[in-house]
């Protein structure tokens, strides 16, 4: 007969393993549907209540809608009234014209201007830097305008065909300035006339 010997260590798997498990999973269970109830409930308030304010929104809405429209056709008005309106707040612009030009430099270009309700948007073409400082300081005593503001200043090829030129050419060439410039008027003064 052969002796049964066992040098390995006894280990019982219990159920109290299997069981902790068990227990484990039950728990992170409930807490999850606990969550999931908790999140449903608070949505489900949130909802409630949002939907009277949702409804007291598309009212105003509605009243700023219909507001909106009575101005809309009522702000027309007739020919007499628009005539009215517009002399009252025009202003002569042929005096300003007339001093932007004749406070240009020498060899400057005028290329165009915008007048809007405040002031003038002036596009000019100097040869030099320093006649751009001599217009705009220039510009600042004139009493038509209370500000002078230089917007942009670039610079551009007088030959933009793309052509290839010498290096004798190109030091002959002085390359030109275009400044974009925004004279705020001086109301009282062109209201007046523009007479000192």
């Amino acid at each position: 007969m052969i002796p049964d010997i066992n040098l390995l260590p006894k280990i019982e798997k219990g159920a109290t393993s299997l069981k902790l498990a068990f227990i484990l999973v039950g728990i992170l269970s409930v807490l999850t549907i606990g969550l999931l109830a908790i999140t449903y409930f608070s949505a489900r308030s949130e909802i409630a209540s949002t939907i009277p304010e949702r409804d007291s929104l598309v009212l105003t809405r509605d009243a700023l809608n219909a507001e909106l429209a009575s101005a809309q056709t009522g702000s027309q008005g007739s020919l007499e009234e628009s005539v009215a309106f517009v002399e009252r707040v025009s202003y002569p612009v042929s005096p300003i014209i007339i001093e932007t030009r004749n406070l240009l430099p020498t060899d400057t270009y005028l290329r165009s201007y915008a007048f809007s309700e405040t002031g003038v948007q002036v596009a000019v073409d100097f040869e030099t830097l320093n006649a751009i400082s001599v217009y705009v300081s220039q510009l600042e005593k004139s009493p038509y305008f209370d500000d002078v503001q230089v917007g942009t200043i670039q610079n551009f090829e007088l030959n933009p065909t793309g052509e290839e030129v010498n290096d004798t050419q190109q030091f002959t060439e002085v390359p030109r300035y275009s400044v974009e410039i925004f004279l705020v008027i001086d109301q009282l003064h062109v209201a007046a006339g523009g007479e000192e």
